[in-house]
């Protein structure tokens, strides 16, 4: 056992058979605040940030500094709350793939939400979770709209479900898998292999919200150049005196629009294609 000059613990025995183990504690302390954070949305003093992680004060103080110089942790003026930052999400946002299929999908959304008179967003697989990487809201006085980087368990939303439907066989067994370990019932993994299941047969979703009551998911696959599910487009249809596009012709503006992202991507023949009534082509 040895110690390196940056002061982590180095296992030599396992180095020497291939493998080695590094504990960094600052490390360990800044990824146990950021992650603790993201749950926390009306934020936390320092004191209960290390209450609730089982650390002093003492241990935490200078690392906190740290995040919060560096943007990933701030205060509102006159508060000693800390509160996590969208840096996080901003990094993710840099990354090559994920920039790509905003950068694809931004014009034809901000096309569609007029067009639709609803609102849209943009869901990809996060773990178990859909997470929402870009959303335009509708031009009318009344919407509905998700918020940007909010996370939802994929078997609550159209959008988990249709990149779950859509996904590799090896990618469901481990989203399965999930829904096993969380307890959920036999039931509800039969209803999402249902889902799955008339999704591929219809090329989409249209199904009221599990959330919001008077609103019906209209929710479509987007594929990348290989022909992979990369991500979902929804449209929140929301039902009002002042929107006068149906729900069937939002349902086939928003194929469209999955499509055109589709394309820009390099899909090409590779996508499922879906006619206006939502129905897969052959």
């Amino acid at each position: 056992m040895a110690t390196s000059e940056a002061g982590e613990v180095e296992d030599t025995e396992g180095a020497s058979a291939g493998k080695r183990s590094y504990s960094v504690p600052a490390a360990e302390k800044a990824l146990d605040i950021l992650e603790f954070m993201a749950g926390q949305p009306d934020g936390l003093t320092l004191t209960e940030i290390a209450g609730a992680l089982g650390r002093s004060v003492h241990e935490l103080y200078r690392v906190i500094l740290v995040l919060e110089a560096r943007g990933y942790l701030y205060r509102r003026a006159g508060s000693d709350r800390y509160r996590l930052s969208l840096k996080l999400f901003e990094l993710a946002h840099q990354t090559p793939s994920v920039r790509q299929l905003t950068d694809s999908a931004l014009p034809v959304m901000q096309a569609l939400a007029p067009a639709a008179q609803q609102s849209c967003h943009l869901a990809v697989l996060s773990g178990h979770e859909a997470l929402i990487v870009l959303q335009i809201d509708s031009p009318l006085p009344m919407r509905y709209s998700v918020m940007l980087g909010a996370k939802f368990d994929f078997a609550e939303t159209s959008s988990g479900v249709v990149i779950y439907a859509y996904s590799s066989q090896g990618v469901r067994e481990q989203l399965d898998a999930w829904l096993r370990q969380d307890g959920r019932p036999a039931s509800e993994l039969e209803a999402v292999a249902a889902r799955a299941r008339a999704i591929i047969a219809e090329g989409c979703e249209v199904k009221k919200s599990l959330a919001v009551d008077g609103v019906t998911n209209i929710s479509v696959p987007v594929f990348d150049y290989l022909g992979h599910v990369v991500a979902a487009l929804t449209v929140p249809y929301m039902p009002q005196r002042a929107a006068n596009v149906s729900l069937e012709v939002v349902c086939g503006l928003a194929i469209e629009a999955s499509r055109a992202i589709s394309t820009d991507l390099g899909a090409g023949t590779r996508a499922p294609i879906a006619d206006a009534a939502g129905r897969k082509k052959a």
